[in-house]
């Protein structure tokens, strides 16, 4: 059975979807342990210690005729390519944002992307929605402008962040590729780049691993799991689910990173915020329950 004819929020897609938020929603706590390195050196471990894990699993779970499939076709490669650029911005802008006081504007990037997702997947993916659905997306939207009036200058880091992950989820939908093997592809397409720039920085005496201590190198390598996890879960994801409805799943992700700027950073929670969770929370209910209702009918008729 096709994935057009499954319940949108039924299965193994949506629940590694929402462990791909979860995380990713917590994950801004983990980037600001790491800030005694630049955004830069960050990245370039992220890049390194992902290829590493991904190489690894695609061994322990028996993946190499996958991975060799990817190598063979130079269309899926191309297209692995641009992801990597894709993925590669959204992470640098996302840890330099964290790192320097602007988590909650990162927050409203991921409260954005759904909406980006949802246009997306009806230009490229003819996805359709009913009433309700309509109805849940004008009201998120309407908590969604709210905070881009409170902000009240164009917010170039949400826009960047938005935009980067909804075409970098539309690509990794379109591209027959296992999870795993993606993902290995992407970082060793961006591992060259990622070495230079530990090298230089080794010569000039700036690299913070290796010379800041034990406890900072293990967070370091650490990144390999806590970006390589969740990417493969919202890349299987993303291939076993709506597009639309995996975008609307995103919200729970910047509500934990909201929950991240305020309690953990200290960042300022205004009335604004306030007025714009209501509507998301409040979108996401119908939303939800229109699925769980069409669920429903589906078994009843099964």
């Amino acid at each position: 059975m096709s994935n057009t004819h499954k319940p949108a929020l039924i299965g193994a897609g949506p629940l590694a979807g929402l462990f791909a938020f979860m995380t990713w929603g917590v994950a801004g706590a983990y980037f600001h342990a790491v800030g005694f390195a630049d955004a830069m050196e960050i990245l370039s471990h992220r890049i390194l210690w992902s290829a590493i894990l991904t190489l690894v699993l695609i061994f322990a779970l028996g993946r190499q005729k996958a991975l060799m499939d990817l190598l063979r076709s130079a269309r899926t490669m191309g297209l692995l390519f641009i992801t990597s650029l894709l993925i590669a911005g959204n992470w640098l802008i996302y840890i330099w944002s964290v790192n320097h006081g602007h988590a909650l504007e990162a927050s409203l990037g991921y409260y954005i992307m759904p909406l980006i997702m949802l246009v997306l997947g009806r230009i490229f993916l003819n996805e359709k929605l009913n009433r309700t659905q309509i109805l849940s997306v004008v009201i998120v939207a309407a908590g969604v402008v709210n905070l881009l009036i409170f902000f009240g200058t164009l917010p170039w880091i949400a826009l960047s962040l938005a935009f980067l992950f909804g075409f970098y989820g539309l690509l990794r939908k379109m591209i027959p590729a296992d999870p795993i093997a993606g993902l290995f592809v992407e970082c060793l397409t961006l591992l060259p780049v990622a070495m230079i720039y530990l090298g230089w920085l080794q010569s000039n005496g700036q690299m913070a691993f290796l010379h800041t201590g034990t406890g900072h190198d293990a967070l370091l390598i650490g990144l390999g799991v806590m970006t390589t996890i969740p990417l493969v879960m919202f890349a299987f994801a993303a291939r076993n689910m709506k597009f639309g409805a995996l975008g609307l799943m995103q919200y729970i992700n910047p509500t934990l990173q909201l929950f991240v700027a305020v309690l953990l950073f200290g960042e300022n929670f205004t009335r604004a915020h306030l007025i714009t969770y209501i509507f998301v929370w409040c979108g996401l209910a119908l939303f939800t329950w229109d699925n769980l209702r069409t669920a429903r009918h589906l078994r009843a008729n099964s």
